[in-house]
């Protein structure tokens, strides 16, 4: 690379390295645009499906805000305040006849609560998307006595309709 005067200036100069990291940084920024041009999207909504903590879940997905037909793609769920010790096992979520981009699933969960959906799509593009729900909380919880006549050892024998 040459400087105003004519000469060749050094291969490690701040200049030749700072204009092919420019234009590097210049590309990575209209990609990313690009990308998020692209993003994929799911809307569920879920209705009690007869048992406890059973739903029957519809799930719209798009992509460019269009609807996705065709998709193959399987769901789980977990709940983020409890890492690990609530996980739904991978459900495959099956197309809705007549309905393009739309899919149902049953959706069995061990509590009520603030949940993440997770789609995991293989066909026709591979994305993991994940979609928050909450399950179950309509009402105000009711607070918890703070008066108690046993101690944290005998919570086990405490009536199930004492407990919150």
């Amino acid at each position: 690379m040459n400087n105003n005067t004519g000469k060749r200036l050094p291969s490690g100069s701040i200049i030749s390295t700072l204009v092919p990291t420019s234009l590097l940084a210049l590309v990575l920024i209209m990609s990313t645009n690009n990308v998020q041009a692209n993003i994929a999207k799911t809307h569920t909504s879920c209705m009690p499906h007869g048992q406890p903590l059973t739903y029957t879940c519809k799930v719209n997905l798009s992509l460019q805000s269009k609807p996705v037909s065709n998709a193959e793609m399987s769901v789980s769920a977990e709940m983020p305040s409890m890492p690990m010790a609530h996980n739904m096992r991978q459900t495959i979520a099956m197309p809705v006849a007549d309905l393009v981009g739309q899919y149902e699933f049953v959706l069995v969960l061990e509590m009520a609560g603030d949940w993440r959906l997770i789609y995991n799509i293989s066909s026709p593009f591979i994305d993991r998307l994940h979609e928050p729900l909450i399950i179950g909380i309509s009402e105000k919880p009711k607070e918890h006595e703070l008066s108690h006549s046993h101690t944290m050892a005998d919570h086990s024998s405490v009536d199930s309709t004492d407990q919150n």
